[in-house]
């Protein structure tokens, strides 16, 4: 393997934490210097991800794709069933492009902090927001078994034994996760990616 690409939002893009410290460039750090490039564009929805796609990804020609997106569209309201096809349609052009696809699944938040932002509410509320995620996060992970591509658990990575979110993994804003929270997700994906293929 030499070359893996971490397309999404925020969460792949690193809000508000140093380039060399966000989870793609720790992830390069730990896969031995596999080149890991991240394309990840905060605000991003499913749809934007897809619509760069062959620009972003495919022309780049990696020989994986790790795919995590859905948060911005579930915040304006959209249904879980668009963000899954969105992602699928790339999972799927991956395959047809000779490029592993990998479902990174997003990470919860902490509603409490995020009620203290200055930014616009999600459009059905945060609770609602919170369950589409965990809806997102759980067809996802069936689905992705059931067509045999692997999954990043980043979002179980974030929750505590008692089912709430860990807040030391995340920034003030309550969303984004913070420098422990994406070394904690660089650590996951490696050894996951090590794993699925077999390196060492």
């Amino acid at each position: 393997m030499r070359k893996i690409i971490c397309h999404g939002d925020s969460l792949t893009q690193g809000a508000d934490i140093e380039p060399a410290f966000r989870w793609p460039s720790l992830l390069q750090n730990a896969m031995g210097g596999i080149e890991t490039i991240n394309t990840g564009i905060g605000g991003d929805t499913t749809a934007g991800l897809l619509s760069r796609y062959r620009a972003d990804v495919v022309s780049q020609q990696p020989d994986a794709v790790i795919l995590m997106g859905g948060t911005n569209d579930l915040w304006w309201g959209l249904p879980v069933n668009i963000v899954i096809a969105n992602l699928y349609a790339m999972a799927y052009q991956a395959r047809h492009h000779e490029i592993a696809p990998v479902f990174g699944l997003p990470t919860p938040f902490d509603i409490q902090q995020a009620l203290q932002q200055p930014w616009n509410p999600p459009e059905q509320g945060y609770e609602r927001l919170l369950k589409d995620i965990k809806t997102l996060t759980q067809r996802l992970a069936k689905e992705a078994r059931e067509s045999e591509i692997p999954v990043l658990e980043f979002h179980g990575l974030f929750m505590e034994d008692n089912h709430k979110v860990n807040p030391d993994l995340l920034l003030e804003d309550g969303v984004h996760p913070n420098g422990q929270g994406h070394r904690e997700m660089a650590a996951l994906a490696a050894a996951e990616l090590k794993r699925i293929f077999l390196l060492p």
